[in-house]
């Protein structure tokens, strides 16, 4: 299964271990529990993404 495949599931604002123990008292069994954060690049690209000056194609 892909991470963002059509079984995925994500989950923000709590912690791995906070989900596994929910998903065990619930009797859900899971597969694979991964975090996953942002990598700077995203995080600058995300931050960034209205804020360009000139684009590809345009005369200054």
């Amino acid at each position: 299964m892909r991470p963002d495949g059509p079984e995925a599931l994500t989950v923000t604002g709590t912690t791995a271990d906070r989900i596994g123990e929910l998903a065990f008292e619930h009797r859900f069994r899971l597969r694979e529990l991964a975090p996953r954060s942002a990598s700077l690049e995203e995080a600058f690209m995300e931050l960034t993404a209205d804020r360009a000056e000139y684009r590809a194609g345009e005369r200054r």
